[in-house]
Formats: C-alpha cells, sequence, structure tokens
C-alpha cells in the first residue's frame, strides 16, 4: 500500500516551534532551567546524575502521531541546539515490538517518519539498532545524522546487550584515533589509561540528543542514571501521560516530567486525527451488547459503501472485541468462546474473525487496509499486540464488565485514530463507539472516561468527549431487558413452523409469539441475522426488512445533538476578477518578495563574532552556593572538537545558509533572492569583522540566527506599510463580508489548548468545554459578562491559531478576537480584550482596523469591540444599539 504525502498538522508544527524556542532560549541563556521558566513560566525539575542537561517532555495524546514529531524534533535541535549537521541519536523506545516497528518506519525511504529526516538531512543519514551500532564506523558519524534505535534496557549495564555497550570493542577503534587531547578527559578509559574503544564511549564523544518514547516509564532513578553514563546533548521525551506535579517523588525514585508543550484532544479533534465523540451504549447482558455492536458495525460499512461512492475513499470498519480471561473456577466468555458464540448464534462466517491474545496472533502480518482483508472483528484480552494500529477499527465491544479504567485503556486507543486523517462527511464515520456489558451505565461510562484520560486527555475533556446514545438508558440500572421491535407475522404464514425455523436460526435473538401474531426482536439484528431471516422465512422479505429497518432505527446520537444552535459568522472577503476571496496577505503584498533590494548592513546589529573559548574549566560555584555549568558552550566545543570543519567556498556556505533558512523567514521569497541577499550579508560582515570564509563557516549557525533576525525587521516594514495602504478607501480593493465565506462554529472541529477548569457553569457557551479560558482574571470576567447578558442566545471562545476558528488578517498575522457571541436579533457581536498597556502598540491599531473594517462592510450585521479596563458597558451600549 502506497503511503500518502503527509503534511505536519497545525498543532504539530506548534509543538516543534515551542520545542524550538526553548531550544533556542536555552543557547540564549545558557541554561535549561532559567529558559524552560521563559518559556512556559513553570518551574524546572532537574533530574537526578543529570546537571545542565535540558530535559523536557512534549505531551502528545493518543493518536496525535509522537514518532513523526520526534522525527522533525531532530532537525530542531540540530539547528537550535547543537549546531552541527551530523547530530547522534538515540532513540529510546518501551519494548522490542515498538523498536522493530521504529526502525522500520525510519529504514525506509517512502515512509512519511523517513522523509521528515531528509527534509533535514537529506540522504545523510544512518538509521541503526544496537547490534549494527557495536559495528558502526567513524565515517558514519563524520558523514550525517546518525539515529540509533533501542529499548532503555539495553543500555543497563545488568542485561546482556547492555554490557556488550560498554565492553571494550574492537571494531569501533577508529573512532578513538587522534582523538583531541580536550574530549580524553570524557572518555572512560581502559587498563592501559587509554580511552575504552566501547559503544558507550563512541556516543560520549558525540553528546547524543536521546528521543524517549512512552516517557513515562522511564523515570526512575535507575533510568536516569543509565542516561547521564552516556552525556547527552539533551532529552526530549514524547508520552501522552507524563508524570504529574502531585506524583512527583524523589524519595521513591520518581521525579516529574517538565512538560513543554502540551496537546489538547480537541486540538487532534480539530485536526481530523481522531475519532471523536465517544458514543456508548450498554446492556446487561453479553450476547445483546454483541448483538448491538455487530448491527451498528453492519450499520457503518454500509454508511462507508456510501462514503465511498460519493469520496473514492474506501473504510471497512473493524469491531474490536474485550473477551473474558479464562478462570479455572468457573465459566468465563474468553477469546475461543466469544469466537464460538460469533459462529454459531451469530453466523458470523470464521474467515471473518481474527484472535489476538498471547496465544494466537492471527492478525500479525496482516494488512487490514487491503480491500481483500475479510477480517471485520477481533478478538483480544487484556490488550493488542504493541503498537498495533488499524484506524479501520470503529467500534469496541466489551463483553465483561470493566470497572478499570486500565482494562480499556489500550484497546480504546486503538479505535481513536481517522483512517487517513481526513474527515468524513458522513458524521457516523468521524466518531467511535463502545458498547458495553454493564449493569451500570453511570459506571461504564466513567471508566470510558478514565480510559480516555489514560489515553492523554484531559479529565475535563474526557466528560465531555463521551456521550451516552439516545436509546442506551432504558432498563440499565435495573438489570431489565429493553429494545424490543416487534413486526406482524406475514399472513398465511405456518406459525407452528415458523417459530421453528426463526428461533433456530437467530439463536432466539428473534422470536415468534403465536398467541400475539408477531415476530419480536430483541436488540438491533445485523446482516447475518437478516441473511438468516430470510432463509428461515422464504417469500417474507417485506416483514424481514421492516423488522430490521426498525430494530435499527433508534440511531446512536448523542443525546443533545439535535439541540445544537447554528452559529456563523461570515467573513470578510475582497471582490475581484477571480471572484469573492477571503483577505488574506496576498492582497496588500507583491509575491515573491524581492529581498535582494534591501540593505544587508543591519545583519551588523544581530551577528555575534564568535569568541575564542576560555582554556578555564567551565565548572564554578555561585555566589549561592549552587554549582552551574556552562552547558552550552562545553557543548559547542566538544561536538566541534569531535567533528573538523572541512573547507568552504562562498558559494557553498551561501547555499548551506539558504537551505537552513525556516520556512517563516523564505516564505514569500525566492532562492534566487535570497541567496543574493545572503551573498550581500555575507560581504558586510566581512568588511566589518574581517573574518575570511573558514571563519564565517565556523560560525555558520549564528549567521542562520542573524539572516532570520534581520529578514524578519525587513518584513515587517514591507508588511506593515501595505497593510494600511491595503485598508485606505483609495486601495482599490473592494471589501465586503458575505454568507459565501461564513464560518460554521461546529464542536466537533472546536480547536483549543487547555479546557476551562473553573467553577462557574457557563451554560450558554455553544459547546460543552470551553477553550483556553483562564478560571479568574478580566478575560474571565468578559465571559461571565456575555454569558448574563439578556441580549446574548451564545457565546464561543474563540481560540487562537485553531484551524476552525474566527480570525482577520493583519500585516504580519491571522488576529484571533478572543469572544464571538450570537445575539437574540441575530447579529454577531466580536470582542477582542486586552489590558491597558496592550492599546499603544501598532499591533493593536491594525486589529481595531480591520476590526472596525469588518463591521463596516456587515451592514449592521456585525459588532466589533475592543474592550480595556473591565468596560463591560460597552457591550451594552453595542449590542443596545439599533442596527443600520
Amino acid at each position: 500500500m502506497s503511503l500518502p504525502l503527509f503534511t505536519l498538522k497545525d498543532y504539530q508544527l506548534q509543538t516543534l516551534a515551542s520545542l524550538r524556542r526553548f531550544l533556542e532560549k536555552t543557547v540564549e541563556l545558557g541554561d535549561s532551567d532559567t529558559a524552560f521558566y521563559a518559556v512556559t513560566k513553570q518551574p524546572f525539575t532537574p533530574p537526578p546524575c543529570l546537571p545542565g542537561v535540558p530535559y523536557v517532555c512534549l505531551r502528545i495524546p493518543t493518536g496525535g502521531g509522537k514518532t513523526i514529531l520526534a522525527a522533525h524534533s531532530i532537525g530542531v535541535a540540530s539547528d537550535s541546539l547543537l549546531r552541527t549537521d551530523t547530530p547522534t541519536v538515540l532513540w529510546l523506545v518501551p519494548s522490542q515490538t515498538i523498536r522493530d516497528q521504529t526502525l522500520a518506519s525510519l529504514q525506509d525511504r517512502a515512509h512519511p517518519n523517513r522523509r521528515a529526516l531528509a527534509e533535514r538531512f537529506g540522504e545523510n543519514v544512518r538509521i541503526m539498532g544496537v547490534a549494527d551500532a557495536l559495528y558502526s564506523k567513524r565515517a558514519d558519524y563524520d558523514g550525517g545524522a546518525i539515529v540509533i534505535v533501542a529499548t532503555l534496557q539495553a543500555f543497563r549495564i545488568e542485561e546482556t546487550e547492555g554490557r556488550k555497550v560498554y565492553e571494550a570493542n574492537g571494531e569501533l577503534m577508529d573512532h578513538f584515533s587522534g582523538v583531541a587531547e580536550g574530549l580524553r578527559g570524557k572518555l572512560e578509559t581502559g587498563p592501559s589509561g587509554d580511552p575504552l574503544p566501547s559503544l558507550a564511549n563512541v556516543l560520549r564523544l558525540h553528546r547524543p540528543m536521546v528521543i524517549v518514547d512512552e516517557a513515562h516509564n522511564a523515570r526512575t532513578s535507575l533510568s536516569f542514571d543509565t542516561l547521564a553514563r552516556l552525556t547527552p546533548s539533551l532529552i526530549v521525551e514524547f508520552t501522552a501521560t507524563p508524570v504529574t506535579p502531585e506524583e512527583h517523588n524523589p524519595a521513591k525514585g520518581i521525579y516529574a516530567s517538565n512538560v513543554l508543550h502540551h496537546v489538547s484532544a480537541a486540538e487532534l479533534k480539530a485536526a481530523d486525527m481522531i475519532k471523536l465523540p465517544v458514543i456508548l451504549r450498554g446492556r446487561p447482558e453479553p450476547r445483546d451488547t454483541i448483538g448491538d455492536s455487530i448491527a451498528w458495525l453492519d450499520e457503518l460499512a454500509a454508511t462507508a459503501g456510501a462514503e465511498e461512492a460519493e469520496t473514492g475513499e474506501f473504510v471497512r470498519p473493524v469491531m474490536l472485541v474485550q473477551a473474558e480471561p479464562k478462570s479455572k473456577d468457573k465459566p468465563t466468555l474468553h477469546a475461543e468462546e466469544v469466537k464460538k458464540l460469533l459462529v454459531e448464534d451469530f453466523r458470523v462466517p470464521p474467515e471473518h474473525i481474527a484472535l489476538a491474545t498471547g496465544d494466537a496472533r492471527e492478525i500479525d502480518g496482516v494488512d487490514l487496509f487491503d480491500r481483500d482483508c475479510k477480517i471485520r472483528f477481533i478478538i483480544t484480552q487484556q490488550a493488542l499486540r504493541e503498537g498495533w494500529d488499524c484506524s479501520f477499527a470503529y467500534v469496541l465491544c466489551s463483553v465483561a464488565e470493566q470497572k478499570s479504567p486500565r482494562a480499556v485503556e489500550q484497546l480504546l486507543g486503538r479505535v481513536l485514530r481517522l483512517p487517513r486523517a481526513k474527515r468524513k462527511r458522513r458524521e457516523d464515520l468521524n466518531r467511535a463507539y463502545a458498547f458495553a456489558t454493564t449493569t451500570s451505565f453511570q459506571n461504564a461510562a466513567n471508566t470510558l472516561r478514565d480510559g480516555l484520560v489514560n489515553n492523554g486527555f484531559e479529565r475535563v475533556e474526557a466528560q465531555a468527549l463521551v456521550r451516552a446514545a439516545h436509546d442506551a438508558l432504558p432498563g440499565m440500572e435495573d438489570g431489565g431487558s429493553a429494545f424490543v421491535f416487534e413486526e406482524p407475522l406475514p399472513e398465511g404464514a405456518d406459525a407452528d413452523s415458523l417459530k421453528t425455523n426463526v428461533e433456530g436460526a437467530t439463536g432466539g435473538r428473534v422470536e415468534v409469539d403465536i398467541k400475539c401474531g408477531v415476530l419480536r426482536a430483541r436488540g438491533a439484528l445485523t446482516a447475518y441475522d437478516r441473511t438468516a431471516l430470510l432463509l428461515a422465512m422464504p417469500g417474507a422479505e417485506k416483514a424481514v426488512e421492516a423488522l430490521v429497518h426498525k430494530s435499527r432505527g433508534a440511531r446512536l446520537k448523542a443525546m443533545d445533538d439535535s439541540a445544537a444552535i447554528r452559529f456563523a459568522v461570515p467573513r470578510l472577503g475582497v471582490r475581484s476578477d477571480a471572484g469573492l476571496q477571503l483577505f488574506d496577505r496576498a492582497h496588500f503584498l507583491d509575491i515573491p518578495w524581492r529581498l535582494e533590494e534591501a540593505d544587508p548592513a543591519p545583519i551588523l546589529d544581530y551577528f555575534e563574532p564568535p569568541k575564542r573559548a576560555a582554556d578555564e574549566a567551565h565548572v564554578d560555584v555561585d555566589t549561592a552556593g549552587k554549582i552551574t555549568l556552562a552547558f552550552v558552550t562545553d557543548l559547542h566545543e566538544q561536538l566541534a572538537l569531535a567533528l573538523q570543519e572541512r573547507g568552504w567556498t562562498k558559494n557553498a556556505l551561501v547555499n548551506w545558509l539558504d537551505r537552513r533558512l525556516p520556512f517563516s523567514s523564505r516564505r514569500d521569497i525566492t532562492r534566487v533572492s535570497s541567496t543574493l541577499f545572503i551573498a550581500k550579508a555575507l560581504d558586510a560582515i566581512g568588511a566589518k569583522t574581517g573574518l575570511g570564509i573558514e571563519g564565517l563557516a565556523r560560525a555558520k549557525f549564528r549567521l542562520v540566527e542573524a539572516l532570520v533576525k534581520v529578514i524578519a525587521k525587513h518584513r515587517d516594514l514591507r508588511e506593515a506599510t501595505a497593510f494600511e495602504r491595503a485598508l485606505f478607501p483609495r486601495s482599490g480593493l473592494d471589501f465586503e463580508t458575505s454568507s459565501d465565506l461564513e464560518l460554521v462554529f461546529d464542536e466537533s472541529r472546536y480547536g483549543y489548548n487547555q479546557p476551562y477548569k473553573g467553577g462557574t457553569d457557563f451554560k450558554k457557551h455553544l459547546f460543552r468545554v470551553i477553550g483556553d479560558l483562564e478560571p479568574s482574571g478580566e478575560e474571565y470576567e468578559c465571559a461571565v459578562y456575555l454569558e448574563r447578558h439578556k441580549g446574548v442566545k451564545a457565546w464561543v471562545r474563540n481560540t487562537s491559531r485553531q484551524p476552525h476558528s474566527f480570525w482577520l488578517q493583519t500585516s504580519s498575522d491571522k488576529f484571533y478576537p478572543d469572544f464571538l457571541a450570537l445575539l437574540n436579533d441575530g447579529r454577531v457581536l466580536v470582542v477582542e480584550y486586552k489590558g491597558a498597556p496592550y492599546f499603544t502598540n501598532d499591533d493593536s491599531k491594525e486589529k481595531r482596523l480591520v476590526g472596525d473594517l469588518w463591521a463596516d462592510r456587515s451592514s449592521g450585521k456585525g459588532l466589533f469591540l475592543m474592550i480595556e479596563n473591565k468596560e463591560f458597558a460597552r457591550i451594552d451600549h453595542a449590542i443596545g444599539a439599533v442596527p443600520t
């Protein structure tokens, strides 16, 4: 199966941007502790044995793409912290299975994970396991990026594989010939006093970046000791469930994670990465649970067929069945028994079923995405094989009452991924479904919500993202049988014969009541039931179809979906010969930008020539008695000693610098234009500092930083001037707002980074969860004012930088107002709230200009306010004004 082109989602770009900011700040301040606080405003928890090492966590919920983010993070770290084209990376995973999968994806040149590395390093990448690393040569490390994928256990000296990492190895001798004197003291030595030719010492030479997958498994004192022996340059954790400050307990060897960036479930949902909400239906009897889930799987299959006919996208919904464990003391519905039940009672063909337990691994090597694959049911007990993933899994069916969220955690994660990370036109295909055997519906819902939390979701999110189906409540608390559907017997039918045939064919799920003259179905009937009824009742197709239709008639919809308010906001557009288009940068900027015409001299304000490092030790004691390390300086010196710079020419350096400019710096610049400007900038620096081409090459990463800053300065001036001209009445642009460009607020696409966790119950907010609102402060007070205003029908906290939020274009960026309110008379109020100092800068003036323009072109249907200092009475005045 060919892999699609992979484009990073907005939340993934923001995650990498957070990592870049932190690492750049670490270089600027020379201290990761201070840098972490500067970026997050949270204190840094230093791990033991790793003083000075930047050690941070990126929290990504299940389905968020941790592996591809880890692959991209290598390039980010190389440019922002390591300042090298030849990084060494130790990629640690929790198990051998995950190791094999990660190795395979990174070695496959067509896979998005490998292409993420190729974007930065081209083909100069070597991927290996520990076994290969034990035979690697010096040229491998000098020629490009090295990524070693292993388990953490492989580096523990008490393990067999770990001992090989620390033992002398003749295959690695060439790494230590001619080692610079400044490096020898950093290596373990053998009996002769020379550096020990071990893999551990090779890693010490190159100060590896360490990536830790599922990092919550590796935050013990033993793990930190193991990592410290390898002298890493930085450690980046990727996990859905970091160790929280509440769990921090150094006395027990447990240390809290330093969460640098948190991705919410809402961001994944808005980016079409996962299926949400999870629709829950509970039944007291396991057979009823299975019958309902199979019937819904049939419904989804039909829906998927209609979707494919319309869009061409193939999806075959799959059901995961969680069986009970075997018991010596009592009969249970274990995996083999569930398979027997499916085959004998529900008429499921055996080839549609696969077992995935400790003893049976029938999905290993099976391509579940293959159109010819027949598997529709996967039966497991506690957990599927680690790393297994199939986004076609839509339905989770549990035949045992689950009371522990850990019991459903992994399986729940398997049904959350949205096929091809692409929203479907039919809403049923954008949701996941859980069918639980339970005598307490509330307990089942709470267990499912806790399972989401264990997959990295916020508890507030989980409360809103598990929805009860309309027809899931009757009979649940008292264990009674619900969902009975009836259809009259066909006229002239032999009732006695029909009773024998029908009840035998359906295993009693359809009964014939001779006295009442009806067919009676308990629960939803499956496609297999339908076939069995047609065979048992020849000539009664109409009655069969009617009964099947009735039994499936109560669709699995969330309780209050039908009560949703439609909130649509017309957006600002420009009318031209090409039609009506959203107003954006392209309407006021000439693209491409001729950067080479800009003055290169200002680069001297941002470039500091390199200084020769002092010979004294970098360890010192400050006035408070705290030991400090010039960690960054030491790191850069060691990497420079480990790899001598090759000969450079001016053209080679210009092209290298051009390739290193981030997209944000060169988004509107051609390569010819940027290279001409870079060459002029190098001439200006050389003339001022006297640095030759080799000196400039040694400072190439500083040059990248300076180029980014000077290009940004030129761009800001250019864009601000062009933007103001565009908004002048004589600019020639024909602005208007139109429903053709409207944004419709949709809960399934509402993105935010953090859910509101305050105590105020906001009933008028359009969605169940409020995003990115603090539980106190002036913005919170503004939200309360809108909530209590009689003229407001509904309001939305408009979140920043989310793909389905409302925005207006400014000179350099998109502007996301804080609140939007739908008024009782149908008008829309847009509110931006900021403190008084904010209103003195140019950015606020641009926001006011474009906001007023949007309102002016709305023909009285839109109101725009910029409020400061709690002047909430202005909302009364604006709403009370008579629209013109």
